[in-house]
């Protein structure tokens, strides 16, 4: 048996080793934590350099060059046109012009951007941006009283100073309606829901304004319209407060104005309000609706009366008890002349399939020779569960629908009634 001998190094030897590997190990420890450090500052120079480049400022004045200020401006990222698959989605900041119509913006670290002018943002005022300058460059947005909006890309380090965004700026006009309860008593710091119908006596557009508002101390709430010029509407207006309501005589508005309008009771009249969004709005809608009168049309001999807004069932039932029938058209005249008389609001009319799909027949039975079908209609959709026919909005064109239309989009529809048995006098006579 042999035995190995093993034969350790002198003891001063080996420290002296492991000694220079300790120091070694030091030195190349060093060298790495103080590469990092630079690496880090010089990283952060350069961002804070590129941060700080990153700049959108300018300001926003009338066609005078006077200043237009507390306009809110919205800036978000956009979509980057150097990536295709890029989304305009991300975090915008916002802005409110100053006395002097200034707004900046920095630390921008995206390079498509949108910039968005909210043009109502002023209370009482209302803006159209007509052009936006930068430097020797001038675009022309879309030019709307509602909106305006411009997009543009950045290169890296830019900085986008002294634009000149020239708006035309108009006063909005004003409804301050005061709503008290019955005995007079200021309705004072509570929740109304209002419904307000707008027509403008200058062009052929109208509006509904439907929300709720709280009041002030006096019961006073404030409603602002948009820019129309010149100002003039047909006002109706009605409001709902814990089941009581109470409605405006119609106005034309050319200025602005003060109404006071008193509900139909006092608090705690009602045992038991309305809490339903759909309902409050299907009453107000009623209680603005014009009382149901028959119009003739003497070039046929028929007679038309429009319903409250209601379900087709119950405007069947209607039809039924005062001895007509939902709406029948038979040729483009009468369509013609129904569409004049009742403009392009979504109304019922008698036309459905509903006793055998596909099959289609008038309430009052006579015979389908005349259509009017929007594009896609009737195929459009499940028509298994659409059986009935609405007019619509573009040239009276008709689409199907389902029973319960009305109540799912949060409105009532208004259904046409017709009598062909109304008898005219002679000119003789």
């Amino acid at each position: 048996m042999k035995f190995w001998k093993h034969q350790n190094l002198p003891h001063t030897h080996f420290f002296r080793h492991v000694n220079l590997s300790y120091w070694k190990i030091i030195w190349i420890t060093t060298s790495l934590f103080l590469c990092m450090i630079v690496s880090i500052i010089f990283w952060m120079s350069t961002t804070t350099v590129a941060q700080e480049g990153n700049t959108v400022s300018g300001r926003l004045v009338d066609t005078e060059w006077n200043p237009i200020s507390d306009i809110v401006i919205y800036l978000y990222p956009y979509k980057d046109p150097d990536q295709r698959n890029s989304s305009g989605s991300g975090d915008s900041v916002q802005i409110k012009t100053d006395s002097k119509g200034r707004f900046s913006f920095s630390n921008i670290h995206h390079k498509a951007i949108h910039l968005y002018i909210d043009s109502s943002s002023k209370i009482g005022f209302e803006i159209k941006v007509l052009s936006v300058e930068f430097g020797e460059i001038t675009l022309y947005p879309f030019r709307a009283w509602h909106w305006s909006s411009i997009n543009f890309a950045l290169d890296s380090g830019a900085k986008m100073e002294n634009i000149v965004v020239t708006a035309e700026i108009r006063k909005r006009t004003k409804i301050r309606t005061r709503v008290v309860y019955a005995d007079g008593t200021p309705v004072a710091n509570a929740k109304i829901y209002i419904l307000r119908k707008t027509k403008s006596l200058f062009r052929n557009s109208k509006g509904d304004r439907r929300g709720g508002f709280r009041t002030d101390l006096d019961g006073y709430i404030i409603d602002y319209l948009s820019v129309d010029y010149p100002p003039r509407y047909y006002i109706t207006l009605a409001v709902e407060h814990q089941g009581l309501y109470a409605k405006a005589v119609p106005f034309i508005l050319n200025d602005d104005v003060d109404i006071v309008l008193k509900l139909n009771g006092n608090p705690g009249s009602i045992t038991k309000p309305t809490e339903v969004y759909a309902e409050i709005y299907s009453a107000l809608e009623t209680l603005l609706a014009p009382t149901p009168m028959w119009i003739a049309n003497q070039t046929n001999g028929h007679a038309y009366k429009i319903t409250k807004p209601q379900t087709i069932k119950y405007s069947m039932n209607q039809a039924d008890a005062e001895g007509a029938y939902l709406l029948s058209i038979n040729d483009e005249f009468e369509q013609n002349w129904l569409s004049h008389i009742y403009g392009t609001e979504r109304l019922w009319i008698g036309l459905s399939d509903v006793e055998k799909e596909g099959n289609w027949k008038w309430h009052s039975g006579e015979p389908v020779n005349y259509t009017n079908w929007l594009p896609y209609q009737p195929e459009k959709g499940n028509t298994e569960t659409k059986d009935y026919v609405m007019t619509g909005y573009f040239d009276w064109g008709w689409e199907v629908y389902g029973e319960m239309a009305g109540e799912t989009n949060f409105f009532y529809v208004r259904a046409i009634l017709e009598k062909p048995t109304i008898q005219f006098s002679s000119e003789h006579d």
